[in-house]
């Protein structure tokens, strides 16, 4: 009796239950919302500042100290050197006058030897050497011939007397085209082609009585004697 109370009360819940689930109205279930989707957007790293170079130090080049050249001397004793080899050449020679002017020396930082600096107002040659130059016979003579043709120049200067010359060597052309040749050069490749450089070489080789010359000889060895005989002549022309 007590199972069959049970086993009816359990069959009245069970349709009670299954009525009640048809009979009530499905409540509709919110839709469930997708998950967002996540975009992954590359991150753009932000260009790092460039590093700024610090400057080089630049080394600033401290002026060059300007040489002071060296002072010249107030005594021509260098210059007393030449003073034989000048009155040896007056005795050959009678247009120079009894003595030179000779200038006060050079300093030791100079360049050159010696100079023949022109004639003075009443015709005396003027030179200058270098205070610690030692005279040679090729030099003083090279200078003094430099002088003898200023001289002769101004005993009458309507003569080419550089003219006679080249015509003697035998030179080609004219010493005005080695003028301006030599001017188109520098250095001492001018030197070599200046036409008044070989007349000086020329004179000191026939005084000296030999010697081979500095400037350019186009081939025709000078002849001391021949030469000296020239020289001499020009003083009857």
């Amino acid at each position: 009796m007590v199972v069959a109370v049970i086993i009816s009360v359990v069959s009245t819940a069970a349709i009670t239950l299954a009525l009640s689930g048809r009979l009530q109205p499905e409540q509709a279930r919110p839709s469930q919302t997708p998950p967002p989707t996540l975009t992954l957007i590359p991150e753009t790293p932000s260009p790092s500042p460039s590093p700024t170079a610090s400057p080089t130090p630049t080394r600033t080049a401290s002026p060059q100290a300007t040489r002071t050249p060296r002072p010249d001397p107030t005594t021509n004793v260098a210059g007393q050197q030449l003073i034989p080899y000048y009155f040896q050449t007056r005795q050959l020679l009678a247009i120079f006058p009894p003595l030179p002017q000779i200038d006060f020396d050079l300093a030791a930082d100079r360049d050159g030897d010696a100079f023949f600096r022109g004639l003075t107002a009443v015709g005396q040659p003027i030179f200058t050497v270098r205070e610690d130059f030692v005279m040679t016979p090729r030099t003083a003579f090279h200078e003094i011939g430099h002088a003898y043709e200023a001289l002769l120049q101004r005993k009458d200067a309507s003569v080419d007397w550089r003219a006679k010359y080249w015509a003697f060597r035998g030179f080609p052309g004219t010493w005005q085209q080695a003028a301006a040749e030599a001017a188109g050069m520098t250095g001492m490749a001018q030197w070599i082609h200046q036409p008044q450089e070989s007349w000086a070489e020329a004179f000191s080789v026939a005084m000296v009585g030999g010697g081979q010359e500095k400037t350019l000889d186009y081939g025709r060895t000078v002849n001391p004697v021949t030469t000296k005989a020239f020289f001499m002549s020009l003083l009857n022309q």
